[in-house]
């Protein structure tokens, strides 16, 4: 007779005869989508996710509802199950019984750029007063918006953060679609000119570029697009940093199936798949993204989460090496560096000098805050905790690891490497926090619209243009 289930626990009776796919099925439950009858035996499998599961984001009328896309609320019922013979407990969130030391760090060892954040102005969003409170609590000096726009967008954003113009610092976008214009690269560059006078302090690139931007002949148009030579090169001569994102994950690109590490991320989102057809594979997206890199050496490029080489730190490497004027950051790959904390650990102190943090969100942002998770890996040595504020993993089911970086490492990868990129002064940059007279946290602002909650609500990767 099976042992009763643990206290708080759902169990379930299950048919006989599971196969591997059991345990798919099981957590395609807990997602909320409809599973698929293979008609063998009665068992029931999750069938592959198709090419045509997987939108691109570049055509508009493919954004329909699907059976296979779950709503936003059942996108959330997600979670672990387990099985063993007829007996289920869903959801699985086993408490360790390690007896190791657990810290709780607040505030960054030193004062801090977050060169990778992300928000967006609305009716209802926090004052920047709020912001900036919540920077001072967690020893934020500089939070860097990469989502600035362009036009009209671009200066309502510089407007806002002109009640801190030291410490709200904003990236420029740029209207790539508009690349089949014959004067795009003459309007753009001159673009860049304009933001720089306004105050903007680079350019982001969304990862569209070379993964789901089409040009009028229905091509994607590569990173390395010569079309957008002159865009790398106004950088170059006006100071600006270029943070681009080329690429995702490596499960992104794999089969949506028991294999796939983030299985239960896409399936939640499925439109953050880019196997099959449609979509370049991961070699080309770097092989032409190393090319750019070569190409305006005069340029200084941020590669964005880790260049997408957290799973492989080698490889990270050997584009550090290849190219003088690359550095990365960390925002949204501590789940992926947490769990390899030897080969981490390594990893930063070597490339020290070219490592900068960001955390993929803005400071105060309530639903899954990141900085006293990245600072307890970053900054101890504590072990097998988890990457997330969250009710389950967003990413992948592990745990992760610090790395307890010496403290002239995390100096630089806090502070130094990132205002050397900026242009600014460190020892400046580090005076512009102040401590919160209340410590309490800031306000935060409910979405304005069903859009809005979406992107509040993502994780790692949020959608595909970041």
């Amino acid at each position: 007779m099976p042992a009763a289930p643990a206290k708080g626990r759902t169990p379930a009776r299950l048919s006989t005869g599971f196969s591997a796919a059991a345990i798919a099925f099981i957590v395609l439950l807990s997602v909320g989508l409809p599973p698929h009858s293979s008609g063998a035996g009665g068992m029931t499998e999750v069938a592959p996710a198709s090419p045509e599961s997987s939108r691109q984001v570049d055509d508009p009328a493919d954004r329909g509802d699907r059976a296979s896309q779950p709503t936003a609320t059942a996108a959330e019922d997600a979670g672990i199950a387990v099985y063993v013979g007829t007996e289920m407990i869903r959801p699985y969130d086993p408490v360790p019984m390690l007896a190791v030391p657990e810290s709780a760090i607040e505030r960054a060892r030193h004062p801090a750029i977050d060169i990778h954040c992300h928000w967006w102005l609305s009716r209802r969003f926090p004052a920047p007063e709020a912001m900036l409170a919540a920077m001072d609590r967690f020893n934020v000096a500089i939070a860097v918006n990469l989502s600035g726009g362009w036009g009209e967008s671009l200066d309502a954003m510089l407007a806002w953060c002109s009640a801190a113009p030291d410490r709200l610092l904003v990236f420029a976008n740029l209207d790539l679609a508009r690349i089949d214009e014959p004067e795009f690269a003459v309007d753009s560059v001159a673009a860049l000119r304009h933001a720089k006078r306004r105050g903007a302090r680079g350019l982001k690139v969304f990862k569209d570029l070379g993964l789901t931007l089409r040009d009028r002949s229905g091509a994607l148009v590569a990173v390395d697009d010569p079309r957008l030579d002159p865009i790398w090169a106004a950088c170059g001569e006006l100071g600006l940093p270029v943070l681009i994102h080329a690429g995702d994950p490596a499960a992104f690109f794999e089969p949506v199936d028991a294999r796939n590490e983030r299985w239960m991320q896409l399936r939640r989102h499925p439109d953050w798949s880019f196997h099959g057809p449609g979509f370049p594979d991961r070699a080309t997206l770097f092989a032409q993204r190393s090319r750019l890199f070569e190409r305006h050496r005069g340029t200084t490029f941020i590669a964005a989460h880790l260049a997408d080489h957290a799973e492989d730190l080698a490889a990270a490497s050997r584009l550090l090496e290849a190219h003088p004027n690359v550095v990365m950051d960390i925002a949204g790959r501590v789940a992926e560096l947490g769990r390899q904390p030897y080969s981490a650990r390594s990893f930063l102190i070597r490339w020290q000098d070219r490592v900068l943090y960001g955390t993929d969100r803005y400071p105060g942002r309530p639903d899954q805050p990141r900085e006293r998770i990245y600072y307890r890996f970053l900054e101890t040595s504590d072990e097998y905790f988890r990457y997330h504020d969250h009710p389950f993993p967003p990413e992948g089911e592990w745990r992760i690891y610090g790395v307890e970086l010496p403290d002239d490492v995390l100096r630089k990868i806090y502070l130094e490497n990132a205002a050397r990129v900026l242009g600014l002064d460190p020892h400046a940059v580090a005076g512009l926090v102040t401590r919160s007279a209340s410590g309490a946290p800031p306000p935060s602002a409910a979405p304005d619209s069903a859009e809005e909650a979406a992107s509040a609500g993502s994780e790692e990767s949020k959608g595909p243009a970041r």
